[in-house]
Parts: structure tokens; sequence; C-alpha cells
């Protein structure tokens, strides 16, 4: 009889560890559930027992373990993909290129093994994603690629300034044409990135302090800040010492107008463009542009610049035409070019 009642008490507590429906975790899949909440009280994980097409229950709510080609044909179809669990995913490139509508609540899915979000929420035909979702709790800690995540995610506005993103090396374009887009990213970790082209091109609402990135290891800054209308932050600290290309960086940055003079550009070879049509109007006479070779149309109609820079040595600089065309106010010296034209 004793050993009956033993057995009875071992199948019940199977039993009970069994019953996820809170979304407790469970210690492995020999119960029913081989998924489980996370402890952030939203993402929803599997086991690593759990097989693609496995089915549990959390809340009431059924989820499926899918896999890449299973949600990409789900997305393709337009189908609900709020109920998938997406642990077993580790490439999310151009995952909604198909679905130019999209906009479904996928801030439960487990991002936690992803290292590609390239493209993600991108619409080849310039034409805007409509996602606008909160996905503040994504783990994206092992994501190393997020170039064109959010290109022309033109309503895109959410919180997602806890990110980690310290392993990402390339964000170029990330948030190029996301008009919207004006979320604090002063936590952000890019230690690790290096290409920042095109990355706020056309993010015409963002004005957020990132003035204590650190941008070390930052090769390129082209077109970084590139039609930024509303940007003018404190950046004058960065540490753009390995920078070699700066073309466009500021191009009709109609507002930007912040000290840059102590950045150390010694390394740059392309400047061409880079005040074009902005009000910047900073003392810049101490940089260092030895290395430059291209400085075409640098402050064309720029219509606020006025600094001395006849102490510039430009004698590398090749290509200078426009260098000043349309800029009224710039009476005082101006470099002395002598292997090209800067008319």
């Amino acid at each position: 009889m004793k050993k009956l009642s033993y057995l009875f008490l071992a199948l019940l507590i199977v039993a009970c560890s069994s019953d996820d429906s809170g979304g407790n975790e469970q210690s492995s899949c020999n119960g029913v559930n081989p998924i489980y909440l996370d402890s952030n009280g939203v993402t929803i994980k599997a086991y690593d027992c759990a097989n693609v097409g496995d089915t549990g229950v959390i809340n009431g709510v059924t989820y499926t373990v899918v896999d890449e080609a299973m949600l990409r044909t789900m997305v393709a179809n337009e189908e609900d993909v709020t109920r998938v669990c997406t642990s077993r995913i580790i490439n999310m490139n151009e995952m909604f290129l198909p679905g130019r509508d999209f906009n479904q609540n996928i801030s439960s899915w487990d991002v936690s093994n992803v290292t590609d979000m390239s493209y993600m929420f991108w619409n080849p035909n310039n034409v805007g994603l409509p996602f606008n979702q909160d996905i503040s709790n994504w783990d994206v800690s092992k994501v190393r690629n997020m170039s064109h995540m959010f290109q022309y995610a033109t309503a895109f506005n959410q919180p997602i300034g806890d990110w980690d993103v310290s392993n990402v090396t390339d964000m170029s374009s990330i948030f190029s044409g996301a008009y919207a887009f004006n979320q604090p990213l002063n936590n952000w970790d890019v230690s690790n990135v290096i290409d920042m082209t095109l990355m706020f091109d056309y993010a015409t609402s963002f004005n957020q302090p990132i003035g204590d990135w650190d941008v070390s290891n930052v090769t390129n800054m082209n077109r970084m800040f590139r039609y930024a209308e509303a940007f003018d932050q404190p950046i004058g600290n960065w540490n753009v010492s390995n920078v070699t290309d700066m073309m466009d960086m500021f191009y009709s940055a109609s507002v930007f107008n912040q000290p840059i003079g102590d950045w150390d550009v010694g390394n740059v070879t392309y400047m061409m463009q880079m005040f074009w049509g902005a009000s910047f109007n900073q003392d810049i006479s101490s940089w260092d542009v030895s290395n430059v070779i291209y400085m075409g149309s640098m402050f064309y109609i720029n219509t606020a610049f006025n600094q001395d820079l006849s102490d510039w040595s430009v004698d590398g600089v090749t290509s200078c035409s426009s260098f000043s065309d349309g800029a009224p106010q710039w009476t005082l010296p101006k470099p002395n070019f002598t292997n090209c034209d800067p008319n």
C-alpha cells in the first residue's frame, strides 16, 4: 500500500510539472509543453529538446516551434506569425521583404540566437513598411549585422534603447528613411561597429543624444547624417580617428551646428560634399586634412559657414571643384589649393 502511495505521488508531481498553462518554465520536454515563457513575461522560448513543428500552450495560446523556412513561408503567405516560437532561427535577413503591409505584434519572438537582421524591415521599392510594434524585449545580443534593418520602416518609432548591440559590426543604413524614428539610443554599445554609412540618412525626426558613443572602430561615416533635418546633438567628443570616409556626412543636415573642431580626421581621404547645403559654422581650422584627396563641393551652398581655413594642409587634395560655391557668408581666408581648382 505504501508503494502505491509513493507511485501516486510521483505521478502527481510529473503531471504538475507538465502543466505550463501559466507560462512557468519546465525542466525538460518529458511533459506536455516544449516551450516556456521567459522571465521577462513576454518572450516565448523553446527548450533545447523541442523539435520544429512542436506545439505548446502558454496562457491559453498555442504556439508552434518554427524554423527559418517555415517562418518565411508564413510571412510570404501573410499568415499569423504572432503565435510562433522562433528560438531555432539564426537568420532573419529580409524577413519581411514579401510582406509590404506587415504590422503584426511579434513582441514575443525569441531572437536570442539570431546573428543577421540585415534588411529585416526593409522595402526594396522605398514604400514605407507600416510596422510599428513594441520589440523592446528582443534579445539581440548575438546579432552582428543590422545593416538596413529599419530602412524605410517609415512608421517605426518604438523604444529599443535597451537593446544589447555590443556584437554588431555593421549598422549601415539601419535607420535610413525611418522618418518617424526618434527614440533614445544613448545606452547602445556600438564599440564594435565598423560601418555607419547612411546610418541616419533621411531619418528626418531623429534628434537624440549619442555623443557618448564609442565610435573608435568605425571606418566609414559616409552620408551618416544626410538629410537628418532634425539632428543637432553634441558629438564633438567622438573618436573618429579610424574613419576614412566622411563624404556627404552632413549633406543637407539643415540644423546641425555643433563643435567638432577637436575631431581627429587624420585618416580621412573623402570629404566631398561633407557640408553641402548645411548651416554648419564651427571652427574646424585645426583639422589635420593632410590625407584628404577629395574635397569637391565640400561647402557647396552652405549658407552659414565663415571660418578661417587658410592653415589647412591641402597639398594632397586633387579634387576640389565647387569647393565653396554658393556659400555667401564665407569671407574669411580659404584653403590654398595647389593641385586642383576650387571653382
